[in-house]
């Protein structure tokens, strides 16, 4: 059966097909016709919908290449995707599960169990993060918006209340966190809350809500808590004077393994779990390899895992090709994996986030935060380094030889608590750990796959991102640390502006180690600080500059404005919508986009490069990964002007990139070949760049 997912962003799967690739105005006319199942729409209102400024002639035409497209990408086995009647079309869903329908039913039921139901679908809002620049459009998606968030607010407030009633605190404390990221000024909810709280035993916690309701009260309205808070509040206090005598907590042991969830992540099934509910999210990104479940089965880990509970909801994740997720074939690329998490958070609703990575787990976070820092509450580093593999600027690193030599022994060794001696030396005298160790691993991943992705780690190189990480940071490392030597973490504490560097005793790499408590302790203290802090303007970006050029001798003196406009306004734009990129500068015979994902940029490039060439147009582009600020739908930055000047050096016909996006696409199947280097006014490094080649499936 097919899926069609609407809620927290956009995703189709059809459990019979590979996931389709639709552009920008394609999904968005899916959703629209989605969300209005069974109603016919006239061809001229679907074309004024999204190409209302394009002109009727072209917005017709781009309307039967969006309906040709979807056909294609959406097959239906009941018989035609579409209904037309005259100049009327409606588009059928009957085999198709649609979560928007899926939510709204349960929402309109009463149980509890229905609606948990309801809210695990609400993924978020309605296409999160989507936009347009078609106001007719983004006039209906906010309506709609609004309209599903208030079905979602009346659920959440009827669980808080049954909750409450019955005494379920975890489960209160978790949906009012919820309810009030939404709606921030309920103070009946930051009251049940505050019980809940209390009623566990976290007093603290509760004095705090109190803080953030009076704080939020003042800040929005001018207005002091109601008096009921008030008193509520001074209860509490009166109660953590007092000695305690609540029941010591149920032993870690006793615990249950939490539920596994799945989130479709570009056609991948990404495994995660979330415990604790404690009122900032943290999601946890391990290194190498992981397995959610047999996580529990260790003590120590286990341990480390209830701790962080106890002051955040913890959400983790098996990445893709590892644990629990699907093993996928070959290697994903860095941005993949960040894309994973992304749809992870929106899957459990978190909107700004702490990410914690250990090892390589904290490139994938680095580029996250340099990404997204509109997301990102703060960043924590543990064990982690800049680049996989030794270099002249960069020493600490092993060599590749050191590496092969031990990717030997590991490949070897598979089955046997493999490497464990250098990743938790104090460990290697308890046998529990180390048998545990030895499943752990085996459950992860299989050999060849391991090693795979620890080969394709020492790929990775995010020095060149450090200086557009702009969030709140703390980076751990231990002094004798035998996977990553300490050097890496000062490193990287010296190129990320304003990050708290703490060295901690100790020889462990993993976070289940020796004197586990202490980073613990780190960590709460960190994450305490770091929600107040607002998002920065300045993002990583992937630019793209290109520029069509005439190279037939025959076609030296033709015409060709006409054509071009052609290009600009329907074929360049659709390769734009497919690859989510945003083009915000033309020209005549040129154009600047910039995207979230380099390799998605790259291979825009080549798409757009080859639908030019049967024409007599050839493209000439060039792509730099770089801090810009930004504008509303605009951005400005020296990233931009970079990828202006490396241009000039590009070919007819070639496709180059900057260093950065080919330390950054290990794994994508682009392959770079070194061309030059080039500077930008009175800058002092030179810029390296390669020429691109890639060979589309």
């Amino acid at each position: 059966m097919a899926h069609l997912s609407l809620l927290g962003g956009f995703d189709f799967a059809d459990d019979a097909a590979a996931a389709p690739v639709f552009g920008r105005k394609t999904r968005a006319m899916v959703a629209y016709l989605a969300l209005q199942a069974g109603h016919s729409h006239s061809r001229e209102k679907l074309a004024a919908l999204l190409w209302g400024s394009n002109g009727e002639p072209q917005a017709r035409m781009n309307l039967r290449q969006a309906l040709s497209m979807i056909r294609k990408a959406m097959p239906s086995a009941k018989g035609g995707r579409f209904l037309a009647d005259g100049d009327t079309i409606t588009l059928n869903l009957d085999d198709v599960d649609v979560d928007v329908a899926r939510f709204e039913a349960l929402a309109a039921r009463s149980t509890p169990h229905d609606l948990e139901q309801a809210m695990a679908v609400y993924r978020g809002d309605l296409l999160d993060g989507f936009g347009l620049k078609e106001e007719p459009f983004e006039d209906w998606l906010r309506v709609e918006r609004e309209r599903l968030r208030a079905k979602a607010v009346v659920v959440l407030e009827k669980l808080v209340v049954t909750y409450s009633e019955v005494d379920n605190h975890a489960s209160c404390v978790e949906v009012a966190t919820r309810l009030l990221t939404w709606e921030p000024l309920r103070e009946d909810v930051h009251r049940m809350l505050m019980q809940a709280f209390a009623a566990q035993g976290r007093v603290n916690l509760a004095l705090k809500q109190y803080e953030r309701c009076r704080d939020g009260l003042q800040r929005q309205l001018h207005l002091q808590p109601e008096r009921e808070t008030k008193e509520l509040y001074d209860q509490l206090r009166s109660r953590r004077a007092a000695p305690s005598v609540s029941a010591p907590p149920a032993s870690e042991a006793q615990s249950t393994r939490p539920p596994t969830h799945y989130v479709k992540s570009a056609g991948s099934n990404i495994a995660y779990q979330v415990t604790g509910n404690g009122p900032v999210d943290v999601i946890y990104v391990p290194g190498w390899v992981s397995n959610l479940d047999l996580a529990w089965e260790s003590p120590r880990l286990a341990h480390v895992l209830h701790r962080l509970g106890r002051f955040c909801r913890l959400i983790r994740i098996d990445k893709r090709g590892t644990g629990l997720s699907d093993r996928t074939a070959g290697v994903s690329t860095l941005e993949e994996r960040m894309e994973d998490v992304r749809a992870v958070l929106d899957a459990v609703g978190s909107q700004r986030t702490v990410l914690f990575g250990s090892s390589e787990g904290g490139n994938m976070c680095m580029l996250f935060a340099a990404t997204y820092p509109e997301r990102t509450a703060g960043l924590v580093l543990n064990g982690a380094f800049a680049r996989g593999i030794w270099s002249p600027d960069y020493p600490w690193a092993k060599t590749r030889e050191q590496m092969e030599a031990e990717l030997a022994i590991i490949e070897r060794d598979w089955g046997e608590p493999a490497d464990l001696s250098n990743a938790a030396p104090s460990l290697m005298k308890d046998a529990f750990e180390k048998e545990w160790f030895a499943a752990f691993l085996r459950n992860s991943a299989s050999p060849a796959d391991a090693i795979s992705l620890w080969r394709w780690s020492t790929e990775i190189d995010v020095r060149s991102i450090l200086p557009a990480i702009h969030v709140p940071t703390l980076i751990v490392h231990r002094t004798g640390d035998r996977w990553v030597m300490v050097e890496e973490g000062r490193y990287l504490a010296r190129h990320i502006a304003g990050a708290r560097y703490v060295e901690l005793a100790g020889d462990d790499h993993v976070i289940w180690g020796h004197d586990c408590d202490r980073l613990i302790d780190e960590i709460q203290a960190f994450v305490a600080g770091a929600l107040p802090v607002g998002p920065d303007e300045r993002v990583l970006v992937t630019v793209l500059c290109a520029e069509i050029v005439e190279s037939r001798a025959e076609l030296a003196h033709a015409d060709h404005g006409p054509l071009l406009a052609h290009w600009h306004n329907n074929e360049i734009g659709v390769e734009l919508d497919l690859a989510e990129g945003l083009e915000i500068r033309r020209s005549a015979n040129s154009f600047l986009a910039v995207f979230h994902r380099p390799t998605r940029a790259v291979q825009c490039a080549f798409a757009i490069r080859n639908r030019m060439e049967p024409f007599g147009l050839v493209l000439r582009a060039a792509v730099h990964i770089g801090e810009c600020e930004k504008h509303g739908d605009d951005f400005t930055g020296i990233a931009i002007d970079l990828a202006s000047v490396m241009l000039g050096q590009a070919l007819p016909g070639e496709i180059i990139a900057s260093r950065i996006v080919r330390d950054l696409a290990a794994g994508s199947g682009l392959s770079f070949e070194e061309r030059g280097q080039t500077t930008v006014g009175d800058a002092t490094e030179s810029l390296q760049f390669y020429s691109v080649a890639w060979s589309a499936p």
